[in-house]
């Protein structure tokens, strides 16, 4: 019996008494946390969360017909919009748009986008600042302190 890692046995009353080895006890740890690990990768990717590390993946190009989601932290990012719809959210993002988008909207604290033209504009938060250089979009404005100008 000495080859086993545990040294339990019964006690009269049928209950186990006895200890673990260290070595049994270290091997549980090590089992537990990689399943503890195993377990927090599926979360994050069940999430479909994403890291992305401001400027130093390609910008994504919005998609015909198609909405494109930007999100995050202080972002700058350049992004080709083909008639899409656009979404910015965050705080203190700063995205400029080349093209036409059918729709472009923000959300959040102190983002700036700068869109060539769109046909809708909305902003929500505060502090948003969304230019466009051309056309006459529907503006709507649920926040404070945000502007939505051509320039």
């Amino acid at each position: 019996m000495a080859s086993f890692a545990y040294d339990l046995r019964r006690d009269a009353a049928g209950d186990w008494v006895g200890r673990l080895r260290p070595r049994l006890r270290a091997g549980m740890a090590c089992w537990l946390a990689i399943v503890l690990a195993w377990l927090a990768l599926a979360g994050v990717a069940a999430t479909g969360a994403r890291t992305e590390f401001g400027g130093s993946s390609p910008a994504a190009a919005v998609p015909q017909a198609g909405t494109l989601q930007v999100s995050g932290t202080g972002t700058v990012k350049t992004i080709p919009c083909h008639g899409g719809y656009l979404s910015v959210s965050g705080r203190l993002n700063t995205i400029t748009v080349t093209g036409h988008c059918t729709s472009v909207s923000v959300s959040g604290d102190g983002n700036r986008v700068a869109v060539d033209s769109a046909d809708a504009v909305s902003a929500a938060g505060t502090d948003n600042a969304v230019t466009y250089h051309w056309g006459a979009p529907k503006i709507v404005d649920a926040g404070t302190t945000n502007t939505v100008r051509q320039g």
